[in-house]
């Protein structure tokens, strides 16, 4: 009888071996991309036809207080099966840890704004440089969701060639006015007084007027209110920048894996 362990060793052997189907992604690998001074763990999947001069998505998880994030590996499984020329890659943000035990290094912090600082926001757009090098990518598309569409933004403002689209989902994109709200909901000390960060409306200056920005919020969203994604979208329109905005009716703060937002997604795509 061939041996169990035989039977796996080979199964697996077999599975990196025979390419996905099309309309299917795989999980490429998950790879330590150096983004500054930290190793960033990096979630990538391929579709089924990204060999060639693929897109890029990068995917930035939020500020997870209550757990250990890999949603936004979810998220990039099904980009990379529903596009197959996109490469998506999910990084897991500084200082945090996945449900597998894997730590990016950096620190983490209060999850209080204070992680999207420069050097964090500055590390990811290195990462995301070196994924755009590794793997030829004609274009690079960032989605953030929460406190990874505000890092994501500040990107956008601070390398404003890496990108050519983002989408932004549930941004607290006012930090300071996302702060106040913050401290009167949850009453937490670390949401009062100044703190080194940045707000994605103070980059908007330096965004490249090509880029094209979709953001989407939750009607009902208590923890980013719709309204910080309005004065992003508005400051943004008055320096000829112009952002559109979509208000999912009913819907909360936790929506980066509905499928409108593959749907917004796939606008920025085509």
């Amino acid at each position: 009888m061939f041996p169990v362990r035989g039977l796996i060793v080979g199964l697996m052997l077999l599975a990196t071996l025979v390419p996905p189907a099309h309309g299917q992604s795989s999980l490429t690998s998950t790879l330590w991309v150096q983004g500054g001074p930290f190793r960033l763990k990096t979630a990538v999947f391929r579709g089924a036809d990204s060999n060639s001069l693929p897109t890029l998505v990068v995917v930035l998880h939020g500020d997870s207080p209550f757990g250990k994030p890999d949603y936004q590996d979810r998220f990039a499984a099904r980009v990379a099966a529903a596009h197959p020329s996109v490469i998506a890659a999910a990084i897991l943000r500084p200082g945090y840890t996945d449900p597998q035990g894997h730590t990016s290094e950096g620190a983490r912090g209060q999850m209080t704004g204070d992680n999207y600082n420069a050097g964090n926001t500055d590390a990811i757009a290195a990462a995301i440089d070196g994924l755009k090098q590794r793997f030829h990518a004609r274009r690079v598309v960032v989605v953030g969701h929460s406190g990874g569409a505000a890092i994501a933004a500040n990107i956008l403002g601070r390398h404003p060639s890496l990108a050519q689209a983002a989408l932004l989902v549930s941004c607290p994109c006012d930090v300071q006015r996302w702060r106040e709200h913050m401290f009167r909901k949850t009453g937490f000390a670390g949401f009062r007084g100044e703190i080194e960060t940045l707000s994605p409306l103070k980059q908007l200056a330096g965004v490249f007027p090509g880029v094209t920005i979709r953001m989407v919020v939750g009607e009902k969203d208590d923890v980013t209110p719709p309204a910080l994604s309005e004065t992003y979208r508005a400051a943004a329109g008055k320096i000829g920048k112009p952002v559109t905005l979509t208000e999912l009716a009913g819907e909360t703060h936790d929506i980066l894996l509905l499928p409108a937002i593959l749907t917004e997604l796939a606008r920025l795509l085509h």
